[in-house]
């Protein structure tokens, strides 16, 4: 066939997996059958994949290949700036906002000035978690979006990979609890009772440097799904 635009391979494998073509968990073609389907390059096509995977539509399994995610599953992380909630949830944004880099934050991205953006996710009159992200001051530059009180559309990441050409990926994704601050009940509109809260932290690098960090917290009895998740 002709070829075509990385876009239109994203935009033509979201619509199959939209639409049940591609159903979760199937395994995506090799790159050398998207590349003859498509008509693009290696390269094109493994950037095509890594825009999929930034969206929450593919996941990879180390050795085995890309496959189809269970978009239904995903209620957490990145993907909620793009709207994926289940019935009855809405996003609230916070905040975007010119920040001094948190210690924990610059031992990846470095200290100094980053954009701290934060959102909350609620079901009902509950908040189901709070997060926030801390991106590189140079990120703004290809990604003014970054500054606007409002979502990325579709994500910071996705619209960065887009305009620079470098694959984002999540380096790393750790779940854990700890002693909830006063800035968690207030997020998450707890009672100073609180004990405890759930964490997740996500690690997005391109070009083989750390561009962005995130973190969730949700209450105890608000549990986090994590798989299957994009890696």
């Amino acid at each position: 066939m002709s070829a075509r635009t990385v876009a239109e391979m994203v935009s033509d494998l979201r619509q199959q997996i939209d639409g049940g073509v591609l159903q979760p968990h199937a395994q995506l073609p090799s790159t050398r059958v998207l590349m003859d389907a498509y008509g693009l390059s290696d390269n094109a096509v493994y950037r095509a994949v890594a825009l999929l995977k930034t969206d929450g539509y593919v996941y990879s399994r180390q050795g085995r290949g890309v496959f189809v995610a269970d978009r239904r599953a995903l209620i957490a992380g990145a993907e909620r700036i793009g709207g994926i909630t289940r019935p009855g949830e809405r996003i609230e944004w916070r905040h975007s906002i010119r920040t001094d880099a948190p210690d924990w934050v610059a031992g990846y991205i470095g200290e100094g000035e980053c954009v701290e953006r934060a959102r909350v996710v609620r079901r009902g009159p509950i908040i189901r978690e709070a997060s926030r992200s801390w991106v590189h001051r140079d990120i703004a530059a290809i990604v003014p979006e970054l500054d606007e009180p409002a979502p990325c559309n579709p994500t910071w990441q996705a619209i960065y990979q887009e305009r620079s050409g470098e694959a984002v990926e999540n380096t790393s994704r750790a779940a854990d609890a700890r002693i909830a601050t006063t800035d968690d009940m207030a997020a998450l509109e707890l009672p100073s009772s609180t004990y405890a809260v759930l964490l997740v932290r996500n690690v997005y690098a391109a070009a083989g440097r750390v561009i962005g960090v995130g973190e969730i917290v949700c209450a105890p009895g608000r549990p986090i799904e994590l798989n299957p998740r994009p890696s």
